[in-house]
């Protein structure tokens, strides 16, 4: 049977596409459910969502150190080596795992985390690394990929439909490529002053601003009947949505201000602890994917310094979002990825820091499906390089996807009609799975 691509061109083969499931016994099916009452636009729902019931994991929050951390100064010491640096070895609550020392509360929720410590990929620039970690490929001139976040809002029913199911908190995030703007990221740039822009300007009331929406909605009716052009249905759907959440009782989950004091002294007190506090407030009102940036990790000069200042920001917000997680029964069904876009190497230069090293590198990951309190692969006794279990880019983020029940292999399309999977290589990584 012929498929038709989005282009509108035929594309020959002999069971269509079983990866969507409308290969031919999808068909015969319809029969059965023809004689149920269902149509065949139930049938493809219900198909759309056949991997929802086997999610293990509802949302996402990534959190995302910019500048590509040292693998050896963080998740992966090495004490009595010469590679290791000036810091000492922190015993965790995971039997047998050793974190560095200026990471104690990360230490102490390490049972409910687990290590990836054999990540490992080619690219040593910054932009590429950062593009190949949150896009799943690497870059082309001729294609923008869309981020991790807009593929999971692609694929996953929105939770919420008040409210965004994408949010950046920190930095402009990589955006929806050519999945188009319907699937594009709510940027947060300040966390303690998040929704200024969801707020009536100075003299506009209630009343007022209900007749300049509805001036709005007429002028962009008449418009969309002229232009037919997607961008333009999508800009009418992304204005709608925050006009939806203006006045939606969700909204609150951006107000820090409605938070208890006790949970803002312990996420930390700065822009990256409330980004992480309003991540956990954004997910228990079911957001999909949050991504939080710390910067500042590029540590080529007095990195050992950096790295001790970094570390005093990372540890109370990502400890803390660990236990928070799970005290309020969350980190099940919610997975955190703590990662950079590289590593740092392990022979230190001369101006007391280390350099670009994608040779080999850590994540911490928890909930969601995945293991706790567990190492999954490892580099050598330097660290210098992956000893066992080499995990590359796409085989996190084909277990991210497995465990939200969506294909890694599903192909989505240009507007040219080009086949684009979700991940472009990689498979779940089986060991990691709970």
């Amino acid at each position: 049977m012929a498929k038709i691509h989005p282009t509108g061109e035929q594309h020959g083969c002999v069971d269509c596409d079983g990866k969507s499931g409308l290969n031919r016994r999808n068909f015969i099916k319809t029969g059965v459910f023809s004689f149920l009452g269902l149509s065949m636009l139930d049938l493809l729902k219900i198909t759309a969502h056949a991997g929802e019931n086997d999610a293990k994991c509802d949302a996402v929050i990534l959190v995302w150190l910019a500048g590509g951390p040292s693998h050896i100064d963080t998740f992966d010491p090495k004490p009595g080596e010469e590679t290791n640096g000036p810091y000492k070895p922190l015993t965790t609550s995971a039997n047998g795992i050793q974190i560095c020392e200026h990471l104690p509360i990360v230490a102490r929720n390490m049972k409910h985390a687990s290590l990836i410590r054999s990540l490992t990929n080619k690219e040593g620039s910054h932009e590429r690394a950062t593009y190949h970690m949150h896009t799943g490929y690497k870059p082309l001139g001729s294609i923008r990929h869309p981020s991790l976040g807009s593929l999971v809002i692609n694929h996953k029913p929105k939770r919420n439909e008040e409210i965004p199911a994408f949010v950046s908190i920190g930095r402009t995030a990589f955006g929806a490529g050519f999945l188009g703007t319907k699937v594009a990221p709510f940027v947060i740039g300040d966390p303690n002053n998040p929704t200024r822009n969801l707020v009536y300007p100075g003299g506009v009331d209630h009343e007022r601003y209900s007749r300049r929406i509805d001036l709005l909605q007429r002028v962009d009716a008449e418009f969309s009947q002229q232009e037919r052009d997607e961008a333009v249905k999508d800009y009418g759907t992304y204005y709608r949505d925050a006009v939806r959440m203006m006045h939606s009782n969700s909204v609150e989950a951006f107000d820090l201000g409605h938070e208890k004091e006790m949970y803002k002294i312990g996420y930390g007190e700065n822009n990256f602890g409330r980004g992480l506090l309003m991540a956990r407030r954004l997910v228990e009102k079911g957001v999909r994917f949050v991504e939080v940036t710390l910067g500042g990790w590029d540590t080529h000069n007095d990195g050992f310094n950096a790295v001790q200042n970094n570390c005093n920001t990372l540890d109370p917000a990502l400890g803390t979002l660990i236990e928070d997680l799970n005290a309020r029964g969350l980190l099940k069904r919610t997975m955190v990825i703590c990662t950079g876009e590289f590593g740092r190497t392990p022979k230190i230069n001369s101006r007391s820091g280390r350099d670009h090293y994608p040779r080999v590198w850590s994540a911490l990951v928890a909930g969601g499906g995945l293991k706790a309190g567990y190492a999954y692969g490892a580099s050598d006794k330097k660290g210098e390089a992956v000893k066992d279990n080499p995990v590359r880019p796409g085989d996190l983020h084909a277990t991210m996807f497995h465990l939200l029940g969506v294909d890694p292999a599903h192909e989505n399309y240009t507007e040219q009609g080009r086949p684009i999977r979700v991940v472009d290589e990689g498979k779940p990584i089986e060991g990691l799975i709970a």
